[in-house]
């Protein structure tokens, strides 16, 4: 973690100690459920560290601070809606799959973590009625499909917060780019983690 924790200065060591944990977590259930890929094994690096920038971006960690919830849709092995929940642990977060084995995978290391703001959810994004100050994803889809599906469960003034690697001109479409706020990871990161990697940040 010392080989990280110079890019960010607002993380205490309990956080650091939490996103460890999850790291070995997630690396040990992803050798029984397919959560990410099989043939990973920097879990850290390329699933949790591109999360991180969220909470020491001045205007971002401000906005997740005033937030009561959040819906993480699609959250397969926990991305980013654990790491995000260790980060900002007075916020509300339902972690969204549709699929049975990720859910009670991402529910046991969410209880491991002892985490009691995260709730676990196996359902379809359209079979929820309950609306959120705010949703994430992180490569589910098409930003511009995944804004349409998750601004009808966001709160009036909600946001959407999505993480995607790519050229900006291909991820957002014209008519999103007056709405997104796109953070470049890579240059946090000074060009070192998270390669291509964006946070692009869409209000209503």
């Amino acid at each position: 973690m010392q080989t990280y924790s110079s890019f960010f200065k607002t993380l205490s060591s309990e956080a650091w100690q939490r996103l460890e944990a999850y790291a070995t977590l997630l690396s040990e259930w992803n050798g029984k459920v397919n959560l990410i890929s099989r043939k990973e094994t920097n879990f850290f690096e390329n699933h949790i560290l591109p999360i991180l920038p969220s909470a020491e971006d001045t205007e971002v960690h401000a906005y997740f601070d005033n937030l009561k919830s959040v819906l993480d849709v699609g959250t397969g092995g926990g991305i980013p809606g654990m790491p995000l929940a260790i980060l900002f642990p007075k916020v509300s977060f339902t972690l969204l799959d549709s699929i049975r084995k990720k859910t009670v995978a991402v529910a046991d290391m969410a209880e491991k973590l002892a985490l009691p703001n995260v709730r676990v959810v196996c359902e379809r994004l359209e079979n929820l009625s309950d609306r959120y100050d705010a949703c994430v994803g992180r490569g589910v889809t098409a930003f511009e499909r995944f804004v349409a599906e998750a601004q009808k469960h966001l709160k009036p003034r909600g946001s959407v917060f999505y993480w995607s690697g790519g050229d900006v001109e291909t991820l957002v479409p014209k008519t999103l780019r007056g709405h997104t706020r796109v953070i470049d990871l890579e240059a946090f990161f000074r060009g070192r983690y998270a390669v291509t990697k964006k946070l692009l940040w869409y209000r209503k």
